[in-house]
């Protein structure tokens, strides 16, 4: 035994590698492995196109099939290096971390890895989703906390399925966990692709599950026979199978009974998919999905903001309604300013649903249709079931007409209400700290506004693909990023100027639409659009546009930003607002005016950086986020260490009711599995009795002993044959064989075996 185990140590320290049976054995099971992990990964990447019912657009796909394939070929490496569960499966988390750090916070990583920062911003998009989970209505964009979740809902589903099929060796088990994952995205997506992406799922995974039968019947087989074709000779037929399965699926769904009612639970709005759940919901839901839907149109005189509503209330976590009376009203209700001049306006409903009319601010007379009139937040109600289709209505509004030297002496004391100035108590040090940066040097209310505004679009970036919200986490995240689109822009810049003292607030509604040839304004969901509202005393409440690529007709004069909407092509782009006169742009009202920008202030550019309290109870009062895993990692390393071998006796208490030739068997097997693992493994086409000299050569191991277990696994197997005292043999026989094994491992391979339960099913003594 000594001269063996000197060869041994000379061959591994040696500068040539001679790939032991051990190897060729794990090789050969990778690449038998192949073709299933091949259909494995391919249900995967169906399972993540099939979240296109989740997410609009299809910017989402990319970096999810990346995530998703590179966990399937991290998988499979880790079997082809024969590397156990307890190393690939953390192996393969860890490299999933990675690449969402690397697709979703490229900004936030040190070198190659994830920082704390990174964490932060992980944490900071997750409570978003959570928050927003009960009120978003899908297709949703593709970004923050809902598609991190997604990606690693995916990738963990592929991890967990290619466990399944090839470390428990599962069948129809290997894709349970895409289908939960599938199930879910038919139960809350919309129904976009519906029986392509149902069909391709379920025909991959029923030849993903036939593959899997014949992979693990070749695998257990083989010791019997060559069985190497025999997958080969049969992928034809299983591919044909689920084509056939596929096909039938997509022609004969649509016509099943009831195939187009509605479904057992209702997961949309119950009106009209325009219906507003509250005026922030879904404003970006309408630039994106509702783009090109006309919602109404309106006859005017001049293009104007078609504002639904004014939110005064800010509880830190969203923009919402004031209490306040509903009035009804009939002919005039408020009285026109003596600096204000009124506009009709003609509204048509043709899209749009809800209980709140949208109309130029701010409305004074309905001269056609019943409403009702807040004056708390200026806002028509529609009673009863709302806005309904075809219905006309005629609004008389009283527009101001803005002096820039009036604002410039106005001050901000008086506003109505009482609360417009209200912050909640954690309200972001760092947010106010900005605020403070952006407008100083500013003498005046006007200029501080105008400040904000400034910066605000100079700045930044309008982008849809940001995840929605104006909660803390959302404003910080919004001002570091530095994208956004327009409820983030109003939200922020309210606040904003809330911490400087000057009473602000949210208001919703629409820019004007493109203008028709016969003189009506169409607005479309790409017209959904908020922005905040400053009050001065003596004037009123004034529109400022904090959004890049917006201008609200009438206040270029103020703002010095010319009248701007979102393109008839994309939500994103930008057109002049068209004037129904034959004057230039610039003229607002039918008279040649010349406006030019009013602010000569340059906006700082400040970087707000999260609050310092929040990071460090982050990362653990200051403890490395990384050291916190691997303490984590250590003490579920050594529990499993101490737990392994009472879970393997527990285990092997159910082998009592064996019979003489299973007893006989599984002593054989537990023989050849620890011989394996010195490098013995046994060949395919070997006997037992010529597996038994060749390793006892090799091993030092006394053939006489092998050579006798071998005889009896031989009778066992072939012929039944086998009593009590025969099994009592081989169970001695095995033990001895087993402790010879002990002796010739070395010290990485005695540690492996205190977490491996492979190793450890053979080495722990019954």
């Amino acid at each position: 035994m000594s001269s063996v185990t000197a060869t041994l140590s000379a061959s591994e320290s040696s500068g040539d590698h001679t790939p032991t049976a051990r190897d060729a054995d794990t090789a050969s099971d990778a690449a038998r492995s192949i073709p299933a992990t091949l259909l494995l990964t391919l249900l995967s990447a169906i399972t993540v196109i099939s979240f296109c019912r989740l997410f609009s657009g299809w910017d989402f796909l990319a970096p999810m099939l990346t995530i998703v394939v590179g966990v399937h070929v991290v998988a499979w490496l880790m079997r082809a290096l024969n590397a156990p569960g307890y190393l690939a499966i953390p192996a393969c988390l860890i490299v999933l971390i990675v690449l969402i750090a690397w697709k979703y916070y490229p900004a936030t990583l040190n070198g190659p890895f994830p920082s704390s920062a990174t964490w932060s911003q992980l944490v900071s998009d997750l409570r978003l989703a959570r928050g927003q989970f009960p009120s978003a209505v899908a297709p949703v964009a593709a970004v923050g906390g809902f598609a991190v979740v997604a990606c690693a809902a995916a990738a963990f589903a592929a991890l967990l399925s290619d466990a399944f099929a090839f470390r428990a060796y599962g069948r129809a088990e290997a894709v349970v966990p895409t289908a939960v994952l599938f199930l879910f995205a038919a139960a809350l997506g919309a129904d976009r692709n519906r029986v392509v992406v149902t069909a391709a799922w379920l025909g991959c995974a029923f030849a993903a599950i036939a593959v899997l039968r014949i992979t693990h019947a070749e695998a257990e087989q083989t010791w019997i026979g060559s069985g190497r074709r025999v997958l080969v000779s049969v992928i034809p037929v299983a591919a044909l199978l689920a084509g056939c399965a596929a096909a039938t699926g997509a022609w004969l769904g649509p016509r099943l009974p009831g195939a187009g009612e509605k479904g057992l639970v209702n997961t949309r709005p119950h009106n009209d998919v325009t219906q507003v759940l509250s005026p922030l919901v879904d404003i970006r839901s309408r630039l994106v999905n509702l783009s090109d839907t006309e919602l109404f149109t309106v006859a005017a005189s001049e293009p104007a903001y078609w504002r639904a509503t004014g939110l005064s209330l800010f509880d830190g976590n969203t923009w919402k309604l004031p209490d306040g009376d509903l009035a009804a009203v009939s002919g005039s209700f408020a009285g026109s300013p003596s600096n204000s001049h009124e506009v009709t306006q003609q509204i048509h409903i043709s899209g749009l649903a809800g209980s709140l009319l949208p109309a130029a601010y701010s409305p004074v007379r309905i001269e056609d249709g019943s409403v009702y009139w807040v004056s708390a937040s200026g806002t028509l109600v529609v009673p009863n079931d709302g806005l309904q289709r075809a219905i006309n209505y005629t609004v008389v509004s009283s527009v101001l007409d803005i002096n820039v030297d009036q604002l410039s002496t106005a001050t901000s004391l008086n506003a109505p209400g009482g609360s417009m100035t209200d912050l909640p108590m954690n309200f972001p040090a760092s947010v106010a700290q900005a605020a403070i940066d952006v407008t100083a040097g500013a003498p005046t209310t006007y200029a501080k506004a105008l400040a904000l505004q400034d910066w605000f679009r100079t700045q930044f970036t309008y982008d849809l693909t940001v995840q929605r919200g104006h909660s803390d986490d959302a404003l910080v995240n919004f001002l570091n990023t530095r994208r956004g689109y327009c409820e983030q822009f109003a939200g922020a810049f309210a606040s904003m100027a809330r911490s400087l003292g000057i009473p602000s607030r949210v208001a919703v509604g629409f820019t004007p639409g493109d203008l028709g040839a016969d003189g009506r304004y169409r607005v479309y969901g790409r017209n959904a659009h908020a922005w905040p509202e400053v009050w001065f005393d003596g004037v009123g409440w004034v529109a400022f546009e904090p959004t890049p690529g917006r201008g609200q007709p009438g206040s270029q004069q103020y703002t010095g930003v010319p009248p701007q909407q979102a393109s008839s092509t994309s939500p994103g782009g930008v057109t002049p607002v068209t004037v129904p006169t034959a004057t230039p742009t610039t003229t607002l009202d039918g008279t040649a005016t010349t406006t030019t920008p009013t602010s000569t202030q340059t906006a700082p550019s400040t970087t707000v950086a999260p609050r310092p309290t929040e990071s460090n109870s982050r990362s653990g009062g200051g403890v490395s986020l990384w050291v916190l895993i691997g303490a984590i990692a250590a003490a579920a390393a050594l529990i499993w260490a101490l737990a392994l071998p009472a879970i393997i006796k527990r285990l092997r208490r159910g082998g009592a009711d064996r019979t003489p030739v299973e007893e006989i068997e599984h002593s054989w097997r537990r023989a050849t599995q620890a011989l394996a693992l010195v490098g013995l493994a046994r060949l395919a086409d070997e006997t037992p009795l010529e597996y038994a000299h060749r390793a006892g050569a090799a091993a030092g191991i006394d053939p006489r002993c092998l050579r006798e277990i071998a005889e009896h696994a031989t009778a066992a197997t072939y012929g039944r044959l086998g009593d009590d005292t025969t099994a009592a043999r081989c169970r001695t026989l095995s033990a001895e064989i087993v402790q010879s094994v002990k002796e010739l491992l070395g010290g990485r391979d005695r540690v492996l075996s205190w977490f491996d339960p492979k190793r450890a099913s053979v080495l722990v003594t019954p």
